[in-house]
């Protein structure tokens, strides 16, 4: 797994609750091409130099002896370009109350030093799709927003997107045929219902289709269930994705007392279905679901 040192260039708000932040300096980097791709963001404690850790392809991580670790935060790469030879990467990053990630792009100075860790994406649409449903929360909007940007005017795109301010809608730019909706909602808590309800309530097409959700994770859960469970799907027809958890902290508190068991069960789940990720993807929800996550 590649790493890569990368520089702040600048920051600007982007709305009310989104921060654009560029990354320059990212030697021998590139996009893998997918719109909704996410590199994972080593932030060093305050004082601390940036260590790079070594990271084999089971997703082991080691540190040179005696290094301070970094804090890991998953972003979504909004805009990529080269300039003067120098690749540079825009972060839109969703800001919280509180937390690293959104302390750091809050108070994050050009010449500020990070870590980033290759790029990967999971939207798997096929190039020439007529029809698509997008649904996110603040979280998912920056991957929306490059979607968009890439769909072509043959295309239809749905798009909804829940919110807890109207602050922070944005533009979307697109040749597409794009049917807009903005849904804002009283709270934080509210977002879950009203990202599953954008898909499981509406009539979707028989074929030349695709499905795409990003933001709350039980949200996430509920429509993939929805998609492949009532309505059999298959999964190259739809991709969903937990980007944050409402009570983070009990879930990881959770997660921690039944990771061994999570970790050995879902090992042998791949073992078995070997390639088919929608196999996969069905048994780890049971899985999660049996150990109370």
């Amino acid at each position: 797994m590649k790493t890569y040192t990368a520089t702040v260039l600048g920051r600007r708000q982007l709305s009310a609750h989104l921060v654009t932040v560029t990354l320059g300096g990212l030697r021998g980097w590139a996009s893998t091409g997918v719109p909704d791709e996410y590199i994972r963001v080593l932030i060093p404690p305050a004082g601390a130099e940036l260590a790079l850790p070594q990271i084999d392809e089971k997703w082991t991580i080691s540190y040179p002896e005696g290094a301070v670790e970094p804090d890991f935060r998953v972003y979504t790469i909004s805009d990529h370009r080269v300039v003067d030879g120098e690749t540079r990467v825009d972060l839109d990053i969703a800001l919280h109350d509180e937390g690293v990630g959104s302390s750091w792009a809050r108070s994050c100075r050009p010449g500020d030093v990070v870590g980033v860790i290759e790029p990967h994406g999971l939207y798997a649409a096929p190039e020439d799709v007529g029809w698509q449903l997008l649904v996110a929360d603040i979280t998912g909007l920056p991957a929306v927003a490059r979607i968009l940007r890439g769909l072509s005017a043959q295309q239809k795109a749905v798009v909804h997107v829940v919110l807890t301010d109207p602050g922070d809608q944005i533009a979307l730019p697109s040749a597409a045929d794009v049917d807009l909706t903005w849904q804002v909602v009283a709270k934080e808590t509210d977002v879950c219902e009203a990202l599953t309800a954008a898909v499981t309530s509406r009539e979707l097409p028989d074929a030349d289709r695709y499905v795409w959700l990003a933001g709350e994770a039980r949200s996430s859960r509920a429509v993939r269930r929805h998609l492949r469970r009532e309505l059999r799907w298959p999964q190259a027809d739809f991709y969903t994705c937990g980007y944050w958890q409402i009570d983070a902290e009990k879930w990881n508190a959770r997660y921690e007392e039944v990771a061994e068991e999570v970790v050995k069960m879902s090992a042998e789940v791949q073992q078995k279905v070997g390639d088919d990720q929608g196999a996969y993807l069905d048994a780890l929800d049971d899985i999660y679901e049996s150990v109370g996550l």
